[in-house]
């Protein structure tokens, strides 16, 4: 038996993490199935014995995991294309990252079936494994991404990222009620929109001004932070308007966001002052052309 097991090894070492995980079930759960019983004393040494086997094979199978997701995290840590591919990207989910919760998704899945079978250590060791590595991915996301020079397609990177990993962990754990995730935005996620916003947006708003000053000052002011807005507004909404939100619920709620932080600004600024009106009702200057041009923007 022994042999037989040290060959399946071999080729398991070879073998997607997939397929080492489905054989770590078994082990688990085959070696669980070998508890005291009242036998004969021959009977029972071969029931020790390949109850023995088994919980080592299982632990071998648990370090060819673990070895697997350490070689995984090498492999992400030594890849320094990242800034460039978030460029090209225009702020996309990286590869790596579906890649790595494509393991996660993995690691969940063996784990509620370990679950069912009631083998509580080695649940809560992939537990550990899995909440270690959805860390680790979330700190190296953010480490890779001080890399890129534009702040705001970092953030976006960041905003883009952080949510898909919240999705596909929300997504895969609807029947495991040990873990507490909504698909609503995390606070890590509303952090990300914030700083976006703030980095990309919030220039455009400051062209405004808050303060008064009397009479024609205060005239000729105004209509200079009207086209200095609109100005700022449609030069960041051309280096922008490429830039790619893949999931549609959180590229709505963005755009819904600069919305209601920018445009709102703008309109209550012109409510304020009325006699601003001749110089916004051009096309291209009205708060519903340019709320429109949001609804236009992160399609890729």
């Amino acid at each position: 038996m022994l042999d037989v097991m040290d060959v399946i090894i071999t080729v398991l070492e070879a073998e997607k993490l997939q397929v080492v995980l489905d054989m770590f079930i078994c082990v688990c759960a085959a070696s669980h199935m070998f508890t005291p019983v009242v036998i004969s004393p021959e009977a029972q040494r071969i029931f020790n014995e390949m109850g023995g086997a088994l919980e080592r094979e299982g632990n071998r199978l648990w370090e060819i995991i673990l070895n697997t997701m350490k070689e995984v995290r090498t492999l992400m840590e030594e890849d320094d294309s990242l800034a460039i591919e978030i460029s090209r990207g225009g702020g996309e989910v990286h590869n790596n990252t579906r890649f790595i919760m494509d393991c996660i998704v993995c690691m969940k899945n063996a784990r509620t079936s370990m679950k069912s079978s009631a083998l509580s250590d080695n649940t809560e060791n992939l537990g550990v494994l899995i909440d270690g590595t959805i860390d680790y991915l979330k700190s190296l996301l953010f480490t890779k991404s001080e890399s890129c020079s534009d702040q705001s397609l970092r953030y976006l990177f960041l905003l883009n990222n952080s949510y898909f990993v919240a999705n596909v962990v929300s997504e895969s754990s609807f029947i495991d009620e040990l873990w507490d995730l909504q698909l609503e935005l995390t606070p890590e996620c509303n952090k990300y929109m914030d700083s976006y916003i703030d980095v990309s947006w919030g220039h455009v708003l400051s062209c405004i001004p808050k303060s008064g000053f009397p009479g024609p000052i205060q005239r000729w002011i105004n209509t200079s932070s009207v086209a200095k807005f609109e100005s700022a507004f449609h030069k960041t909404y051309q280096t922008q308007k490429l830039w790619k939100v893949p999931d549609p619920e959180l590229r709505d709620a963005l755009r819904m966001a600069i919305t209601e932080r920018v445009i709102s600004g703008y309109r209550d600024y012109l409510e304020e002052h009325p006699e601003l009106g001749k110089h916004v009702g051009c096309q291209s200057s009205s708060p519903e052309v340019l709320e429109g041009m949001l609804g236009e923007l992160f399609e890729g």
